[in-house]
């Protein structure tokens, strides 16, 4: 007689939301009661973050904005960050920066990465300037967040405004990221904290790239 052994694989699924807007919904019920009374503006990062803003700016009756920001990357790597920028060059470095410091193409990819940051906003938003009323409490927005390191340069550059509040606000972000925005920003309001993570759209049934003309749309229609 032959004894079959069978085994099982357990498969895990990961997603905790629909969909941007599902996990933009369950996001402004968190942050309403932390933001009501507030003079608000929800700054999303486009594009996916510009659904998730969308709907938070529509929960809190807020206007919404968008920010955008790039990874710097050494050459051949584009998936290594060493670095983040934003359009105005206010830049933030990765403690790995000073590896890459003296390699004469960094120079040229800061450049590139200028002016696409520059490129995308006058496209989303045909203005590169920003006037923050000094009593906003801003909240940044995005559909999820890996190492954050595009985050934290959008941070430095808001330090440079003399706004009211920061607020971080994204539907998952992993336990690691979690600690590290903790140090930084006094309210972090994150859905998923999980302790095992490869992507931010493993945590989505629905994570489509989003264009942008629906970014743009999106804009366009709650922009007061």
């Amino acid at each position: 007689m032959i004894l079959l052994k069978c085994y099982y694989i357990l498969c895990i699924n990961y997603s905790m939301f629909k969909d941007r807007i599902h996990a933009g919904k369950l996001l402004a019920e968190k942050l309403v009661n932390d933001v009501n009374g507030k003079n608000s503006i929800v700054l999303a990062i486009p594009r996916g973050g510009v659904i998730i803003g969308s709907e938070v700016s529509k929960r809190i009756d807020a206007e919404l904005d968008i920010i955008v920001s790039k990874k710097i990357t050494p050459p051949n790597s584009s998936e290594f960050a060493i670095g983040s920028i934003v359009h105005d060059g206010t830049i933030y470095l990765e403690p790995n920066w000073k590896i890459y410091s003296n390699d004469e193409q960094i120079a040229k990819e800061i450049e590139i990465k200028t002016q696409e940051v520059q490129r995308r906003l006058l496209q989303y938003r045909a203005k590169l300037n920003y006037n923050f009323d000094a009593e906003k409490t801003v909240i940044i927005v995005d559909d999820g967040i890996a190492t954050g390191c595009t985050v934290q340069v959008i941070l430095k550059w808001l330090s440079k405004y003399n706004v009211r509040d920061i607020i971080l606000a994204v539907p998952v972000m992993p336990a690691v990221t979690y600690e590290i925005f903790k140090k930084l920003i006094k309210s972090v309001v994150v859905l998923e904290i999980p302790t095992s993570f490869s992507s931010v759209g493993q945590f989505y049934d629905t994570f489509d790239p989003v264009s942008d003309e629906k970014v743009i749309q999106v804009l366009h229609a709650r922009r007061f």
